[in-house]
């Protein structure tokens, strides 16, 4: 199988017809037929058209990170994506192996996925393909146990930190997934010959090694590839895409580790607000803060009481009155326990038994763009649900438990 990358036009063609492929009205969400909102709603489009790991990737099979064997996924049937020459480019000078006594214990490791890559980059990767992220809210600081891990190649055991799936959840086996930990040097060096005997090609490459392969994924609808690199410190990278080239992501990923970029994925949802955005607080204060880490997108929105801040999947509506914050939506943060865009109304119903349907602004006997809302403190959370009232397309927490009508009416 060529596993060569697209390049320019032909890239551009090729996304062009993924997105026409997937879920043709993903991106109407609220229809302005029914509720007539001309308010900023991000919708959950797979850029990775044939699908894009399906919800068996984004919600139904991401590994807990202390979980011992997983149930196979994307990652788990293989451990490391064939090579695409540009995403796991092997380099000519050699690197030493990790030393027999390496393990990893990082003082601080990653904790958010989009915080992984710059803007461009992930805008370029995967575009708005909705984000599952397990744990969703690690500290950074305490290194989940090691446990044993299933991979292409048999078993191992090391620390995962972080598992990140781009995928739309209602889409086929597409998608990309991203997941980084530590290991010892024993476990790495068995990983290696491994992987060897499952066929996949390693070498020295960007400052580690780099073992990449084909595998046929389940349901066989298409080859994937999986790409595995660690270093001399321990640290590990697992990438699996399926329908997905990209373009320097390992590389992207590597340098991702030790980047000391702020993303907002680390922000929770709760009754006081979202992240820094804190009901009650100085508005201007708050966008200064959101700035600097999400680009503003207002625009020609003409409401003075709304701001909009947007950069890849994220999305950001605040809105004020008297120059205080009163609400606020996110499209792609989620609660504590993990809930936000993408997940299902059983998956929020089994987080929170207390889970309540909040009246909307017209008929309500259609589950089409229903708000289900729960208790935080002083406040209520919503979850707002696609044209389906099957999956949450944002949650918003103001001191009015529904969103607004509209934003920029």
């Amino acid at each position: 199988m060529n596993t060569e990358p697209p390049t320019g036009d032909d890239l551009q063609r090729m996304l062009v017809s993924m997105k026409q492929n997937v879920l043709e009205h993903a991106e109407e969400r609220h229809p302005k037929p029914r509720r007539h909102r001309s308010r900023i709603v991000i919708a959950t489009v797979a850029l990775l058209a044939l699908g894009t790991a399906g919800g068996a990737v984004a919600l139904a099979v991401v590994p807990q990170v202390q979980q011992a064997a997983p149930a196979p996924s994307p990652t788990t049937e293989p451990s490391v994506p064939a090579s695409t020459p540009a995403s796991a480019p092997v380099v000519d000078t050699p690197a030493p192996k990790p030393s027999a006594s390496s393990a990893a214990a990082p003082s601080r490791y990653p904790t958010d996925c989009r915080a992984l890559y710059s803007d461009a980059d992930r805008e370029r990767f995967f575009g708005r393909a909705p984000l599952t992220q397990t744990p969703a809210h690690p500290d950074g600081t305490t290194v989940p146990a090691p446990s044993t891990m299933r991979y292409g190649g048999g078993t191992w055991t090391a620390s995962e930190w972080l598992d990140c799936a781009w995928a739309d959840p209602r889409a086929d086996i597409s998608g990309i997934r991203v997941i980084i930990g530590s290991a010892s040097a024993a476990e790495l060096s068995g990983r290696e010959d491994g992987l060897r005997a499952a066929g996949a090609d390693c070498a020295p490459g960007d400052g580690g090694t780099v073992c990449t392969r084909t595998y046929r994924p389940d349901p066989p609808l298409a080859d994937g590839t999986e790409t595995s690199w660690w270093d001399g410190d321990g640290r590990w990278i697992t990438i699996t895409q399926v329908n997905s080239p990209t373009s320097g992501l390992l590389s992207a990923t590597i340098a991702g580790l030790s980047s000391d970029r702020v993303g907002p994925g680390s922000w929770v949802v709760s009754g006081a607000g979202v992240g820094p955005i804190t009901i009650g607080s100085a508005y201007q204060d708050v966008a200064d803060e959101v700035r600097a880490v999400v680009p503003e997108t207002t625009g020609s929105c003409p409401n003075p009481n709304v701001g909009i801040f947007g950069s890849g999947d994220v999305s950001l509506v605040v809105q004020q009155a008297d120059g205080k914050v009163t609400g606020v939506e996110a499209s792609a943060m989620t609660t504590a326990a993990g809930m936000g865009r993408g997940n299902t109304l059983d998956q929020l119903r089994a987080a929170y038994p207390g889970l309540t349907r909040t009246p909307g602004y017209g008929d309500d006997s259609s589950p089409a763009f229903a708000y289900w809302s729960v208790r935080d403190g002083d406040r209520s959370v919503t979850f707002e649900m696609d044209e389906g009232g099957d999956l949450v397309t944002g949650v918003w927490v103001g001191d009015d438990p529904r969103p607004p009508y509209e934003y920029c009416g």
